[in-house]
């Protein structure tokens, strides 16, 4: 399977997130890790200057830059994990799609669209109430993703 994860997941393994949210993001990397999947970022995204951002911001946290290090590994380092797109590997969205997107999170609809999952994992429920039923695009709240993830 193939993972379109967007911020929350950088969001979530912050020094001062919620604990809650931060075991959240550790079982979900965690399980990705353990299984055969990989998780599809594009280079360059918001996903990836927020990535940098964070190692910038809070590389002081010795713990936040144990757990940065490892999903740097994992995310541009390894390609049994993770596939990184270029904007040459990117599909265009139809217009009926596009005009439902929110401009932010356009650059995770195509990416989607560019794979053969279609699988969004958001924290996100108005992105997932926007596009709901388009033509085989999956997108799941993370807890409800965990849920059947974990099982």
């Amino acid at each position: 399977m193939e993972i379109v994860v967007n911020e929350w997941l950088l969001d979530y393994l912050r020094p001062d997130a919620k604990g809650c949210d931060m075991d959240l993001a550790i079982k979900f990397v965690n399980a990705w890790v353990k299984k055969s999947d990989k998780v599809v970022i594009k280079k360059p995204s918001p996903f990836v200057s927020k990535f940098y951002n964070y190692m910038k911001q809070f590389g002081w946290n010795q713990q936040f830059k144990e757990r940065f290090s490892k999903l740097h590994k994992l995310l541009f380092l390894d390609s049994e994990k993770t596939i990184i797109a270029e904007d040459s590997d990117i599909e265009y969205l139809p217009e009926e799609v596009k005009t439902k997107t929110p401009p932010d999170d356009e650059y995770l609809i195509e990416l989607a669209y560019s794979k053969q999952d279609r699988i969004i994992v958001t924290t996100d429920a108005r992105l997932q109430d926007r596009l709901k039923g388009e033509a085989g695009l999956k997108i799941h709240l993370l807890q409800e993703f965990l849920q059947n993830y974990l099982a």
